[in-house]
């Protein structure tokens, strides 16, 4: 998939062709040629100005944007005085033997540019999520809650309490006159986040507030259905909200209502509706705290509790009667899919779930899992020891689902982020946007069988649709 945009594409050719003026057909000859290119530099700046409302600008592209300026100058110059240039002075100057050096020197210089600034723009896109199948167009909203019977062990505050972020997605109806969802909130502390938690310089990431969502805010949830199945997400450990975007909005469009929780202090960063950004603890303050599993957890059962109460004013009025809270699904990736693991064993309301490459401890080491489950992973998590302890002992179906050619970050967005991330063994060589597509099969596979009764030919066998999957069924 392309990841350039469109208008992006239209000023790189424009470039390329003024770049390449002195050698157009010789019937085109110089003063005509002056004047075309000049028309055209003034073109493509005008095709620069709405690329920037439009698409918007991101730092990859300087060099083209300094480019097309320096064209769009040289362009209006060429016209105004084309008047009292003289047609052979100017094609007997471009005849001459050391002016094509000279010209043919620039020409090379121009496309170093230009191909140096494609090249950063392939590096570090403005990547695009790809689009939902389901027949449901996706909205989404944010809110938080406050949890008053659990202190906050990250402070010492003695009347700080637990406080969550949950971000969710739900089907919608036809959508007209709202705003699509940005992929990200407070994109400056998003930076800060991303810098203090992965390593990787803010400006890294100074493009991701271009990268458009298929969803819509704060719009009514659909009213094909009275009541939709629900599904629970956490982030990995010093992961984010939004990190699987691309399989909430999937799961959306085919009538699921997804909630993300987002674990203050031990995500990369916490964006609460009233402004407040929570970074992730440092290692010493992590250190002090017991039981992370636990919180977590805890957070799960608690947003589940206040889902259960009826115009609940903790939970935003559009998924009031919405709820279908007889079908549960937990989900999550890494120590978020730990998370999960541990909600199927010890809440009955949940009665499936999904965990995406994680370990597995707390309850998992002692409890046989006894509900559907789906283990999907790499080698960053896939020795038989780590998964048999969930695997060989479950009293219920469970799948092992391994994923040749992934590494840990396959199993969120993180997949079509940036290729450099592959030189920091952060992705595997399996391809992005494939291995987006083979999750949003699979689980939405699982949980339609699961939660809703549609039995899937995917999770009958390997697939030859899906090669690179060893697929493995513990049916008892």
């Amino acid at each position: 998939m392309s990841y350039m945009r469109l208008l992006e594409i239209i000023i790189v050719i424009l470039l390329i062709v003024i770049s390449f003026r002195t050698i157009l057909p010789a019937s085109v000859g110089g003063l005509v040629n002056h004047v075309i290119m000049g028309w055209l530099g003034i073109l493509n700046i005008g095709i620069l100005f709405i690329h920037g409302i439009i698409e918007g600008l991101h730092w990859q592209l300087v060099p083209v944007y300094i480019l097309s300026a320096v064209f769009f100058i040289q362009g209006v110059l060429a016209i105004r005085v084309s008047s009292s240039i003289k047609s052979d002075d100017a094609s007997s100057t471009e005849s001459k033997p050391s002016g094509r050096i000279k010209t043919y020197g620039l020409i090379v210089f121009l496309l170093v540019i230009i191909g140096s600034s494609l090249a950063l723009d392939a590096l570090l896109p403005v990547f695009q999520l790809p689009t939902p199948t389901g027949e449901y167009q996706i909205g989404t909203t944010t809110f938080a809650l406050t949890d008053n019977s659990r202190n906050e062990t990250f402070t010492e505050l003695p009347n700080d309490v637990r406080r969550i972020v949950v971000r969710a997605w739900y089907p919608t109806d036809q959508v007209t006159n709202a705003a699509n969802a940005p992929y990200i909130d407070a994109p400056a502390a998003f930076g800060t986040g991303i810098q203090n938690s992965f390593g990787f310089p803010a400006f890294m990431v100074s493009h991701f507030p271009l990268v458009r969502t298929h969803s819509y805010l704060d719009v009514p949830v659909s009213e094909s259905e009275p009541t939709y199945p629900v599904l629970l997400f956490s982030h990995g450990y010093g992961g984010l909200i939004m990190q699987n975007t691309v399989l909430m909005e999937e799961m959306a469009s085919h009538g699921y209502i997804v909630f993300s929780i987002n674990h203050p202090y031990e995500s990369a960063i916490s964006v609460f509706p009233d402004g407040t950004v929570i970074y992730e603890a440092t290692e010493e303050s992590l250190s002090h705290i017991g039981n992370s599993l636990t919180i977590w957890a805890e957070d799960s059962m608690f947003l589940l509790d206040q889902l259960e109460i009826t115009d609940n004013g903790n939970i935003p009025e559009i998924f009031w009667d919405k709820l279908d809270l007889t079908r549960i699904g937990a989900m999550g990736h890494s120590f978020g899919g730990t998370t999960a693991e541990e909600l199927c064993l010890i809440d009955s309301r949940v009665q499936t779930g999904i965990s995406f490459d994680s370990p597995h401890i707390g309850n998992s080491l002692t409890m046989n899992m006894s509900k559907p489950f789906m283990l999907l992973f790499g080698p960053d998590y896939g020795n038989p020891e780590m998964n048999d302890t969930v695997y060989l002992r479950a009293e219920d179906i469970c799948y092992g689902l391994y994923v040749n050619g992934t590494r840990h970050y396959n199993f969120a967005d993180v997949s079509i982020w940036s290729p450099i991330l592959k030189s920091f063994g952060l992705l595997g060589s399996i391809d992005g946007y494939r291995m987006l597509d083979l999750m949003n099969k699979y689980v939405l596979a699982f949980f339609d069988q699961y939660l809703i009764g549609n039995d899937s030919s995917l999770l009958g066998g390997p697939s030859a649709e899906y090669p690179e999957v060893m697929f493995y069924r513990n049916d008892l």
